[in-house]
């Protein structure tokens, strides 16, 4: 796939002739390409659909449906001091992980390139509190799961994978923008590398979910507002 510079007329060299990677990016449309994924695997469920059902409604399903989608992000009475660790460290690591996605200024330049849409950034030092306590609920998630014999023998390889795929970008992002170790170059390749396997795995996993979710609980919350029932 060949690259291009910010700039669009391909890779800028400086005096040593070496070319950098900052200045590399893929053309907008193969990125648009990479993220296709998920748009396919929603426009898949929507043009299956659902059997109509012809039983005379009790209830508002839409009402019940849209409301399903919020009241199930809260967490059921005493399941936070069952499990602390799953539910916080769940919470932490979803909400961080968009936040770092959609708020770090790179990112935001990057969709704007993509699709002209962009909003205020927060700050760097901001963004890297937030990329490092994500980090940190991540691998708490994973001691709590590996601690626990029954959630590990239910783990699979997709869990650990999604889990290395969604830890990886933070990761190499964090050490690239703070340049820790290792050349500042080849840490920027790795964190587009790792991103780019996240996008590719993203479909076809339990990542899914991230998109996935509103569909089902509106679904979910729809039947049963039908029957005149809560969800």
């Amino acid at each position: 796939m060949r690259a291009y510079s910010h700039h669009g007329h391909g890779p800028r060299a400086d005096q040593t002739g070496r070319i950098h990677i900052s200045d590399f990016r893929y053309p907008p449309k193969s990125q648009l390409q990479t993220a296709a994924g998920p748009y396919i695997r929603v426009t898949e469920i929507l043009v299956l659909g659902r059997k109509k059902d012809v039983a005379p409604a009790k209830g508002n399903p839409v009402g019940q449906g849209f409301k399903t989608i919020f009241t199930r992000m809260l967490p059921k009475p005493g399941m936070l001091t069952q499990a602390p660790v799953t539910h916080i460290g769940g919470y932490i690591f979803h909400l961080g992980f968009f936040f770092t996605f959609l708020f770090f200024a790179p990112h935001i330049e990057l969709i704007d390139d993509l699709i002209g849409l962009r909003w205020p950034g927060a700050s760097t030092v901001i963004v890297e509190s937030v990329t490092a306590v994500t980090v940190v609920a991540l691998v708490a998630l994973l001691i709590t799961r590996l601690n626990d014999p029954v959630r590990r023998a239910l783990t699979s390889f997709e869990d650990y994978l999604v889990w290395l795929l969604s830890l990886l970008p933070l990761v190499t992002g964090y050490i690239a923008v703070n340049k820790l170790f290792g050349d500042y170059q080849l840490m920027l390749a790795l964190h587009i590398l790792s991103v780019e396997a996240l996008m590719v795995v993203f479909p076809f996993s339990k990542l899914m979910h991230a998109v996935t979710f509103v569909l089902a609980r509106y679904y979910n919350g729809a039947i049963q507002g039908r029957k005149g029932a809560e969800s």
